[in-house]
């Protein structure tokens, strides 16, 4: 895992899109909490999709992307329980938190990118987490959401308008993680059709999930919504 070049990606794109990375993303949370995490499947897939096309297409972000999930709602809704569950385990036992939130680091984008069941991103994430090391992932979710989390609280503490660096948070996790996904799956999941449209992205084959492939926050994503 390139933890700096993901670093620079995210920062990069803050600087390009500041507007709707980080206007947008405060909207969207705010959304997502008016509406008791229901549209967080629907939200959150967007704000990754838009940020994965843009990294991968190099596509302009609009303000419409923010929403173009609802338009997918009942595709995107199920991510609700995967949150619910990783919340629940956090709550409960700490540990079964920490394994879920690894083991399903790559649902969202995989539902939100490939157009995945629930499931079956579940099942693809935990092979992919599996096959490349759970511990590297681990560190890759305490490095992009406990860490900054923690240095945020401590920079506010003592002083208190540091605590808006919190507002970065979204975007920051969301691109480490769409550029980890990109890095794990490849640029193959977007499939151009003859007329130069976005076709439908169909699940991956067992030669796409087999073995490592060559070279993009978890779903903490889904569990910030709780």
């Amino acid at each position: 895992m390139d933890f700096q070049g993901y670093l620079e990606k995210s920062y990069q794109l803050l600087t390009e899109e500041p507007l709707i990375l980080i206007g947008g993303g405060v909207l969207l949370s705010l959304l997502v909490s008016l509406s008791v995490g229901i549209l967080s499947g629907p939200l959150f897939g967007a704000y990754m999709l838009m940020i994965i096309a843009r990294l991968r297409d190099g596509r302009a972000m609009a303000f419409n992307d923010l929403f173009a999930g609802l338009s997918r709602f009942g595709e995107l809704f199920p991510l609700i329980a995967l949150g619910l569950l990783i919340g629940l385990g956090f709550f409960l036992f700490i540990i079964p938190g920490v394994l879920f939130a690894t083991w399903w680091l790559y649902t969202l984008p995989l539902m939100a990118d490939r157009r995945l069941s629930l499931g079956e991103a579940m099942r693809i994430s935990k092979a992919r987490v599996s096959d490349q090391g759970f511990f590297a992932h681990l560190v890759f979710i305490l490095l992009v959401t406990v860490v900054p989390t923690l240095l945020i609280e401590v920079a506010a503490a003592i002083f208190a308008p540091l605590g808006l660096l919190g507002l970065v948070l979204l975007p920051f996790q969301a691109g480490c993680l769409a550029c980890l996904y990109l890095d794990q799956f490849g640029e193959s999941t977007a499939h151009q059709g003859d007329s130069g449209q976005d076709a439908p992205l169909e699940p991956p084959t067992a030669s796409d999930t087999a073995g490592p492939i060559t070279p993009p926050p978890v779903p903490f994503l889904a569990g910030a919504a709780i």
